[in-house]
C-alpha cells in the first residue's frame, strides 16, 4: 500500500483495515512495507504531532504568563517542563505506532536496496513510468515505491497494490499480475477477499444474512434511527469544499448541525469485514451551520441580489469571519455486528451484538 492509504487512516482502525489485520494475522495474505512508504508516513505523523506539541507548549507558556494563584503557575511550569522533556520520547512514539503495528500483523518491512535506488534515479533522469516528465523532483518517491513493487513482484507473484495515486497505479497498467487498487475498501470488497474473509469467520450465508439485516431494519428503523442521532457527532469540525463557497480555498467547517433527513441504506453494496461486522453504504441529507473566511473586499463586492448574504463578524484587518447554514449530503459507512456463535435469521434482533452500531466512515460531504 502506498502512503496515501496509511494516511487517510493514520489510525488503522476501520472496518478496511480491521479486516487486512484479520486476514494477516490468519496467514492468508502479507502485507509488504517498503521503506519510502514506511518512512514518508512517519515523518509525516511527526510533523503533525510536532504541529500539536508547539501548540501545547505555547499555550501552557501563555497561561503561565497570567494572574494566577503562585500554585496553579508552579503547577504550570511544571508541566511545560515535563511536555518539553517528553517531546522526543511522544515524537518517536508517533513514528513507532506504525512499525508496532507491522510486527503485530506479521506485516514485512523492506529496506531500500542499491538496485531500487539505481532504478528509481534512473526513472527520475530519463521520466520513466511513474514519472510523467524528466527531473520531475515531486515524483521521486513514487519512482522508489515502484521499484520496490517490481522487486517485490519477481519473489511473489502475484501481488495487489493499493495505491491512491493515479501515477504508481499506471505504471502498472500492463502488468497481469499485478493487480492495483485506488482504495483499501476496493481491495477489501473484492470477491476473492470477502471469500477468504467468509472463512476466517467460518461464515457461508452473507448473502442470506445481509437479507436478514435489511428485513430487520425495514422492519424496526433502528439503523436508520442511529444515523439520525449519531451522524452529526461524525461530520462537525469536518470540512467540505464547493467553487460557491467565497472562502479563498472554496472550504467551510461544520460546527453545528441539525436533523438528518432522507437516510437512503444501500443494501446491495453491503460487505461483509470480518468477525460478523456487516458495512452498509449510507446517504442522508442534513442542515448545518459551517465556519468559513472571507476576504473583506470580496464580500463588500458581493452580488447584493444574492438570495442569503451570510452574516460576518471580524477577523483581523483583511478578513472576516462567516457563519452560514448549508444543506449538505452526507455519504458513508455504518456498521453492525452479529454474534456468529448465535445467528437466528427470523429473529434478528436477538442475533445483533448490544452497541454494536457504528458510523465507521464518513467518505463524502458534498452540498445539496
Amino acid at each position: 500500500m502506498d502512503t496515501n492509504i496509511y494516511r487517510n487512516n493514520p489510525a488503522r482502525d476501520n472496518l478496511h483495515f480491521n479486516a487486512l489485520e484479520k486476514l494477516s494475522k490468519a496467514g492468508l495474505l502479507c502485507l509488504h512495507v517498503p521503506y519510502v512508504v514506511l518512512r514518508e508516513f512517519q515523518t509525516q505523523q511527526r510533523d503533525i504531532y510536532s504541529k500539536d506539541l508547539v501548540k501545547a507548549i505555547s499555550g501552557l507558556t501563555g497561561l503561565s504568563r497570567k494572574l494566577l494563584d503562585e500554585d496553579i503557575l508552579e503547577r504550570l511550569v511544571s508541566a511545560k517542563a515535563e511536555l518539553e522533556g517528553e517531546s522526543e520520547n511522544i515524537l518517536s512514539n508517533a513514528e513507532d505506532q506504525i512499525t508496532n503495528w507491522c510486527d503485530r500483523i506479521g506485516a514485512k518491512l523492506h529496506p531500500l536496496c542499491l538496485d531500487q535506488a539505481s532504478l528509481a534515479l534512473e526513472a527520475y533522469f530519463q521520466g520513466k513510468p511513474p514519472l510523467k516528465s524528466v527531473k520531475n523532483r515531486e515524483d521521486i518517491p513514487d519512482s522508489f515505491i515502484v521499484q520496490s513493487i517490481i522487486k517485490l513482484h519477481d519473489v511473489h507473484n502475484p501481488i495487489h497494490v493499493v495505491a491512491g495515486d493515479n501515477k504508481v497505479r499506471e505504471a502498472f497498467a500492463d502488468e497481469k499480475t499485478i493487480n492495483t487498487y485506488e482504495s483499501l475498501s476496493d481491495f477489501i470488497e473484492i470477491d476473492f477477499i470477502q471469500d477468504e474473509l467468509k472463512e476466517v469467520d467460518l461464515i457461508d450465508s452473507i448473502c442470506t444474512l445481509v437479507a436478514a439485516i435489511q428485513k430487520f431494519e425495514n422492519e424496526s428503523s433502528e439503523i436508520q434511527y442511529f444515523l439520525s442521532n449519531h451522524i452529526g457527532e461524525s461530520i462537525v469540525w469536518k470540512t467540505f469544499s464547493d467553487p460557491s463557497i467565497p472562502d479563498d480555498n472554496h472550504e467551510a467547517t461544520i460546527n453545528s448541525y441539525g436533523e438528518a433527513e432522507d437516510i437512503e441504506l444501500d443494501f446491495s453494496e453491503a460487505g461483509y469485514y470480518g468477525n460478523g461486522q456487516f458495512g452498509i453504504p449510507f446517504k442522508l441529507r442534513i442542515v448545518v451551520l459551517a465556519d468559513y473566511y472571507i476576504f473583506k473586499s470580496d464580500f463588500y463586492c458581493m452580488d447584493p441580489e444574492r438570495e442569503h448574504v451570510p452574516s460576518v463578524s471580524d477577523h483581523n484587518d483583511h478578513y472576516f469571519e462567516v457563519q452560514e447554514e448549508f444543506e449538505l449530503y452526507v455519504s458513508g459507512l455504518v456498521s453492525i455486528t452479529i454474534n456468529r456463535d448465535n445467528i437466528d435469521m427470523d429473529e434478528l434482533s436477538e442475533s445483533i451484538v448490544e452497541d454494536s452500531f457504528k458510523i465507521d466512515e464518513v467518505s463524502d460531504i458534498e452540498l445539496c
